[in-house]
């Protein structure tokens, strides 16, 4: 396996890809139609828009995972950080060790950049992805509470 930039022939992979995170259980206040369409719609602005950073995980042709980064700023500190704003594994990817080079990869860019740290948001019903990051060293910062009425 390899990680590499994006490039143009990976966009239909890409935003096929996207469709992965159409299996996370949101919570009942969230329809889930439009939030698979924002998924798409958020994954077809990266191929347009960011395609600089974005890197693959390509195994023997075939991709086999995608992570986009971008940089964003503390809202206290104002500190520039590492943003992971997608990252999805197929599922013929899943166990294989996709998703923790592309996490590498993403402290690779990120060091590269001059930034000391790698932010990402993941919904809470999504434990695989949880148990990953946690794996990784990363670790919960901020909890959003949110009460139905």
């Amino acid at each position: 396996m390899i990680i590499r930039r994006y490039e143009q022939k990976d966009e239909k992979h890409v935003i096929e890809l996207a469709k992965r995170f159409d299996g996370v259980s949101y919570m009942n206040y969230r329809d889930q139609a439009k939030m698979e369409a924002k998924q798409r719609d958020l994954a077809l602005k990266a191929v347009n828009e960011n395609t600089e950073n974005i890197f693959v995980a390509e195994d023997q042709g075939e991709l086999s995972g995608y992570i986009e980064l971008t940089i964003q700023e503390d809202y206290f500190t104002k500190k520039r950080q590492a943003y992971i704003s997608a990252i999805s594994v197929a599922s013929h990817g899943e166990g294989k060790g996709v998703g923790k080079a592309l996490m590498k990869q993403a402290e690779e860019w990120a060091q590269s950049h001059g930034l000391t740290e790698v932010i990402l948001d993941v919904f809470k019903n999504n434990e695989r992805a949880i148990g990953l990051y946690e794996h990784l060293g990363y670790q919960q910062e901020v909890v959003k509470m949110v009460k139905e009425l």
